[in-house]
Protein backbone atom coordinates (compact mmCIF):
# COMPACT_ATOMS: atom_id res chain seq x y z
CA UNK A 1 0.00 0.00 0.00
CA UNK A 2 1.49 3.29 -1.01
CA UNK A 3 0.38 6.35 0.17
CA UNK A 4 -1.18 9.20 -2.35
CA UNK A 5 -0.77 12.78 -2.77
CA UNK A 6 -2.89 15.49 -4.39
CA UNK A 7 -0.79 18.22 -6.51
CA UNK A 8 -1.65 20.94 -9.38
CA UNK A 9 0.79 21.04 -12.34
CA UNK A 10 -0.16 23.68 -14.92
CA UNK A 11 -3.54 23.98 -13.45
CA UNK A 12 -4.21 20.27 -13.58
CA UNK A 13 -4.72 17.95 -10.68
CA UNK A 14 -3.20 14.69 -9.98
CA UNK A 15 -3.25 12.30 -7.47
CA UNK A 16 0.62 11.03 -7.35
CA UNK A 17 2.26 8.21 -4.85
CA UNK A 18 4.43 9.70 -2.52
CA UNK A 19 8.02 9.15 -3.54
CA UNK A 20 7.14 10.00 -6.98
CA UNK A 21 5.95 13.47 -5.79
CA UNK A 22 9.97 13.72 -3.44
CA UNK A 23 11.05 12.76 -6.97
CA UNK A 24 9.20 15.01 -8.95
CA UNK A 25 9.84 17.82 -6.07
CA UNK A 26 13.55 16.88 -6.21
CA UNK A 27 13.35 17.51 -10.21
CA UNK A 28 11.67 20.78 -9.86
CA UNK A 29 13.50 22.19 -7.19
CA UNK A 30 16.77 21.72 -9.17
CA UNK A 31 15.00 23.17 -12.40
CA UNK A 32 14.69 26.29 -9.86
CA UNK A 33 18.09 26.93 -8.84
CA UNK A 34 19.64 26.31 -12.28
CA UNK A 35 17.26 29.01 -13.99
CA UNK A 36 16.93 31.12 -11.24
CA UNK A 37 19.14 34.04 -12.42
CA UNK A 38 18.12 33.17 -16.19
CA UNK A 39 15.71 36.00 -17.63
CA UNK A 40 12.13 34.34 -17.59
CA UNK A 41 12.72 32.29 -15.00
CA UNK A 42 9.09 31.57 -14.52
CA UNK A 43 7.73 31.41 -17.51
CA UNK A 44 10.51 28.76 -18.57
CA UNK A 45 9.49 26.59 -15.58
CA UNK A 46 5.98 27.20 -16.36
CA UNK A 47 7.19 25.83 -19.87
CA UNK A 48 8.44 23.05 -18.11
CA UNK A 49 5.69 21.99 -15.96
CA UNK A 50 2.97 22.49 -18.60
CA UNK A 51 5.11 19.57 -20.40
CA UNK A 52 5.42 17.39 -17.36
CA UNK A 53 1.00 17.74 -16.82
CA UNK A 54 0.96 16.54 -20.49
CA UNK A 55 2.73 13.70 -19.62
CA UNK A 56 1.05 12.75 -16.83
CA UNK A 57 -2.28 13.42 -18.88
CA UNK A 58 -1.13 10.98 -21.51
CA UNK A 59 -0.69 8.19 -18.43
CA UNK A 60 -3.28 8.47 -16.82
CA UNK A 61 -6.41 9.54 -19.63
CA UNK A 62 -7.00 5.95 -19.19
CA UNK A 63 -7.90 3.32 -15.81
CA UNK A 64 -5.31 4.02 -13.71
CA UNK A 65 -5.92 7.58 -12.04
CA UNK A 66 -2.94 8.06 -9.99
CA UNK A 67 0.78 8.94 -11.24
CA UNK A 68 3.72 6.42 -10.22
CA UNK A 69 7.34 7.46 -9.96
CA UNK A 70 7.89 5.34 -13.03
CA UNK A 71 5.77 8.20 -14.85
CA UNK A 72 7.86 10.84 -13.38
CA UNK A 73 11.01 9.37 -14.32
CA UNK A 74 10.01 9.14 -18.01
CA UNK A 75 8.89 12.76 -17.96
CA UNK A 76 12.55 13.36 -16.39
CA UNK A 77 14.10 11.21 -19.21
CA UNK A 78 12.38 13.00 -21.92
CA UNK A 79 13.30 16.47 -20.63
CA UNK A 80 16.69 15.66 -19.50
CA UNK A 81 18.56 17.15 -16.77
CA UNK A 82 19.73 20.89 -15.81
CA UNK A 83 23.21 19.36 -15.56
CA UNK A 84 23.14 18.91 -19.27
CA UNK A 85 22.00 21.74 -20.08
CA UNK A 86 25.30 23.52 -18.03
CA UNK A 87 27.83 20.64 -19.70
CA UNK A 88 26.52 21.91 -23.08
CA UNK A 89 26.94 25.90 -21.94
CA UNK A 90 30.57 24.64 -20.70
CA UNK A 91 31.48 22.82 -23.94
CA UNK A 92 30.09 26.29 -25.99
CA UNK A 93 32.18 28.56 -23.65
CA UNK A 94 35.82 25.59 -23.86
CA UNK A 95 35.23 26.37 -27.59
CA UNK A 96 35.17 29.74 -27.50
CA UNK A 97 31.69 29.99 -28.76
CA UNK A 98 29.45 32.33 -27.37
CA UNK A 99 26.24 31.05 -29.04
CA UNK A 100 23.72 28.38 -27.75
CA UNK A 101 24.29 24.35 -29.02
CA UNK A 102 21.95 23.66 -32.17
CA UNK A 103 18.80 22.50 -30.99
CA UNK A 104 18.07 18.71 -30.70
CA UNK A 105 15.35 17.55 -33.72
CA UNK A 106 12.32 15.19 -33.43
CA UNK A 107 9.65 14.03 -36.40
CA UNK A 108 7.53 16.84 -36.90
CA UNK A 109 3.95 17.62 -36.58
CA UNK A 110 1.82 19.46 -39.12
CA UNK A 111 -0.14 22.25 -36.73
CA UNK A 112 -1.54 25.80 -37.38
CA UNK A 113 1.27 28.78 -36.35
CA UNK A 114 -0.59 31.36 -34.25
CA UNK A 115 2.29 33.25 -33.97
CA UNK A 116 2.41 33.12 -37.77
CA UNK A 117 -0.76 33.82 -39.30
CA UNK A 118 -3.22 36.32 -40.94
CA UNK A 119 -6.18 34.65 -40.96
CA UNK A 120 -5.97 30.67 -39.57
CA UNK A 121 -2.21 30.14 -39.22
CA UNK A 122 -2.63 27.56 -42.45
CA UNK A 123 0.39 28.93 -44.37
CA UNK A 124 2.77 29.63 -40.95
CA UNK A 125 2.53 25.56 -39.99
CA UNK A 126 2.99 24.60 -43.41
CA UNK A 127 6.08 26.96 -43.80
CA UNK A 128 7.24 25.40 -40.38
CA UNK A 129 6.98 22.26 -41.49
CA UNK A 130 8.45 22.12 -44.76
CA UNK A 131 10.71 24.97 -43.53
CA UNK A 132 10.29 27.17 -46.17
CA UNK A 133 9.61 30.62 -45.53
CA UNK A 134 5.30 30.94 -45.22
CA UNK A 135 4.71 34.27 -47.86
CA UNK A 136 5.88 31.27 -50.37
CA UNK A 137 3.10 29.57 -49.36
CA UNK A 138 0.76 32.49 -49.36
CA UNK A 139 1.49 33.57 -52.78
CA UNK A 140 0.70 30.15 -53.45
CA UNK A 141 -2.91 30.06 -52.29
CA UNK A 142 -3.40 33.70 -53.56
CA UNK A 143 -2.15 32.37 -56.81
CA UNK A 144 -4.47 29.62 -56.97
CA UNK A 145 -7.69 32.44 -56.35
CA UNK A 146 -7.03 32.74 -60.15
CA UNK A 147 -6.74 29.74 -61.26
CA UNK A 148 -9.97 27.62 -60.53
CA UNK A 149 -9.80 29.12 -56.97
CA UNK A 150 -8.81 24.90 -55.46
CA UNK A 151 -6.21 26.66 -53.16
CA UNK A 152 -9.12 28.00 -51.26
CA UNK A 153 -10.78 25.12 -50.60
CA UNK A 154 -7.73 23.22 -49.64
CA UNK A 155 -7.08 25.99 -47.38
CA UNK A 156 -10.62 25.94 -45.64
CA UNK A 157 -9.86 21.93 -45.60
CA UNK A 158 -6.58 21.99 -43.41
CA UNK A 159 -8.05 25.06 -41.34
CA UNK A 160 -10.82 22.56 -40.13
CA UNK A 161 -8.37 19.11 -40.12
CA UNK A 162 -5.01 20.53 -38.95
CA UNK A 163 -5.10 21.33 -35.51
CA UNK A 164 -3.53 24.89 -33.36
CA UNK A 165 -0.80 24.91 -31.89
CA UNK A 166 -1.86 25.68 -28.49
CA UNK A 167 1.44 24.38 -26.21
CA UNK A 168 4.80 24.89 -25.88
CA UNK A 169 5.28 21.09 -26.86
CA UNK A 170 2.56 22.09 -29.79
CA UNK A 171 5.29 24.69 -31.16
CA UNK A 172 8.35 22.70 -30.74
CA UNK A 173 6.73 19.66 -32.65
CA UNK A 174 5.78 21.98 -35.21
CA UNK A 175 9.43 23.12 -35.95
CA UNK A 176 10.47 19.09 -35.29
CA UNK A 177 12.26 19.74 -31.87
CA UNK A 178 12.82 17.89 -29.21
CA UNK A 179 10.57 18.45 -26.31
CA UNK A 180 13.33 19.17 -23.34
CA UNK A 181 14.67 21.41 -21.14
CA UNK A 182 17.05 23.24 -23.68
CA UNK A 183 14.82 23.52 -26.70
CA UNK A 184 11.76 25.00 -23.94
CA UNK A 185 14.23 27.39 -22.62
CA UNK A 186 14.97 28.35 -26.15
CA UNK A 187 11.83 29.14 -27.25
CA UNK A 188 10.91 31.29 -24.33
CA UNK A 189 13.89 33.20 -24.38
CA UNK A 190 13.07 34.11 -28.32
CA UNK A 191 9.57 35.05 -27.51
CA UNK A 192 10.48 36.98 -25.03
CA UNK A 193 13.21 38.85 -27.13
CA UNK A 194 10.42 39.10 -29.63
CA UNK A 195 8.58 40.79 -27.08
CA UNK A 196 10.81 42.91 -25.85
CA UNK A 197 11.43 44.09 -29.93
CA UNK A 198 8.22 44.83 -30.43
CA UNK A 199 7.77 46.95 -27.47
CA UNK A 200 10.98 49.06 -28.13
CA UNK A 201 9.87 49.48 -32.22
CA UNK A 202 6.41 50.50 -30.76
CA UNK A 203 8.43 53.50 -28.55
CA UNK A 204 10.50 54.67 -31.48
CA UNK A 205 7.06 54.64 -33.64
CA UNK A 206 5.09 56.83 -31.01
CA UNK A 207 8.43 58.92 -30.08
Amino acid sequence: MKKTMTVNISGIVFHIDEDAYDKLSAYLEKIRRHFANDQGCEEIISGIESRISEVFQEKTQNQRQVVTIEDVEEAIAQLGEPSQISGEDDAAQDSGSTQRPEPEYAPKRLFRDPDNKYIGGVCGGLGAYFQIDATLIRIIFLLTLFLGGGGLILYLVLWIVVPKARTMSDRLSMRGEKINLSNIEKSIKEDLNDIKQNLENLSKKKA
